[in-house]
């Protein structure tokens, strides 16, 4: 099994040992082992419906308050500890994990996002989308589909300043990001990218202060740029830019992202070609968290990578 398989599936039971602590989750378990065995007994040696037999054998309240259960308790996207109150905009990885994260800025969007969506659906890739708050208060069901897609979640506050700010606003453009996060998603996250990547107006003092992951990047697309370039140019800057453990930078709100939603399924394609594999910032850290290679941080602003 690889490094990236085996972070896969220790993430997995992380999750769902959060979600379900203890006794409960040993009831979510035999729960749902036993609605499966019921449904496909149902399907294969019956000619019941397996709603029907849901029903008629009790299953369905089980499984019901088990999901209730499950929706009340938040997703965490936590950091690993050796990352915590840092800047990154790569990360060291042992050297047979030729891994790359993609992520997006900007939505939750109309039209872009979902393009871009149905695209990493298709691919079986996972990215890490940093929202602001204010789109994702107005467009909630995009937001929604972006977390049930499987993606990570991250804050990019919430109206997108780049301005100097006092540390109660930098507090309030965080915080208040993380508690429309937390009311539309019932998510908990602890990564961050500051708008513009800049490093000095408050925003990531305040970041560091509660121990975030300031998330930067090693390649830039360039489509956030006034004059957003082609696809074609956004392809080969970021195929030419990729390196293992780097960290793409994508928008997929702000505005109209027609050439991004083009240029991903061939980014993907060529990085895939050169023997890459694709991870959310989260999988990053924890591969890199384990790597001696890996720079530790000093100082603030601070950033750890190549």
């Amino acid at each position: 099994m690889s490094g990236v398989a085996k972070l896969a599936r220790g993430k997995h039971q992380d999750r769902t040992e959060r979600l379900l602590p203890g006794k409960m989750l040993w009831l979510a378990i035999a729960a749902m082992s036993f609605a499966a065995v019921a449904i496909l007994h149902a399907i294969f040696f019956s000619n019941v419906p397996e709603s029907a037999l849901i029903a008629n054998t009790g299953i369905a309240k089980t499984v019901d308050v088990t999901r209730a259960i499950a929706s009340t308790i938040p997703l965490n996207f936590d950091v690993p500890k050796n990352f915590q109150a840092k800047t990154i905009k790569d990360v060291s990885v042992p050297g047979s994990e030729k891994v790359i994260a993609l992520t997006f800025d900007d939505g939750p969007w109309p039209e872009t996002t979902e393009q871009i969506l149905a695209t990493l659906k298709q691919e079986h890739v996972k990215a890490t989308f940093y929202m602001i708050g204010q789109p994702l208060k107005s467009f909630p069901e995009i937001g929604k589909k972006v977390l049930a897609d499987g993606h990570v979640i991250a804050n990019h506050t919430l109206h997108h300043w780049y301005k100097q700010m006092s540390p109660l606003v930098a507090q309030r453009e965080i915080e208040d990001t993380a508690k429309i996060i937390k009311e539309v998603l019932n998510v908990e996250t602890e990564y961050f990218r500051p708008p513009g990547g800049v490093l000095t107006n408050g925003l990531v003092a305040y970041a560091h202060k509660h121990n975030q992951s300031v998330n930067m990047w090693s390649v830039d697309s360039g489509d956030s740029h006034p004059k957003r370039p082609s696809t074609e140019a956004m392809i080969k800057t970021v195929v030419s830019g990729a390196t293992p453990g780097g960290i793409v930078l994508m928008h997929d709100g702000g505005g109209s992202h027609t050439n991004t939603a083009k240029a991903v399924p061939i980014i993907i394609a060529k990085l895939r070609a050169q023997g890459y594999k694709f991870v959310t910032v989260p999988e990053l850290l924890e591969l890199g968290s384990a790597t001696p290679q890996t720079p530790t941080a000093q100082g603030a602003p601070d950033v750890v990578g190549s």
